[in-house]
């Protein structure tokens, strides 16, 4: 259940149009699902740290997330001191900063 229900949706933002506007990247797919990144976070990593990024999520995903309570399951690594997060939706998996979120 979500506690925004009952509200009337005003805007809804793509990710086609975030893609247009230069916010996301498509870095890769994944069994056909886009993995993107912000180009805030793309623009302070090459491919191969973003693809090490990943390559965190997916053993974590596959080793680590099922033995954690729901509401610590989000997956979240440091890289340059920074917090980096994957974000899985459904219909894609974004590489960001919080910040960005």
């Amino acid at each position: 259940m979500c506690q925004f229900e009952d509200f009337e949706v005003i805007s809804r933002y793509t990710r086609q149009q975030a893609v247009e506007d230069g916010i996301l990247v498509e870095i890769l797919r994944w069994n056909g699902i886009p993995v993107m990144a912000t180009s805030h976070i793309r623009d302070e990593f090459g491919l191969s740290e973003l693809f090490g990024i990943w390559h965190e999520f997916r053993f974590w995903k596959e080793n680590e997330e099922a033995k954690l309570p729901e509401e610590e399951r989000l997956f979240h690594t440091e890289k340059n001191g920074k917090k980096v997060w994957v974000i899985e939706d459904g219909q894609a998996f974004t590489i960001m900063y919080p910040e960005d979120y």
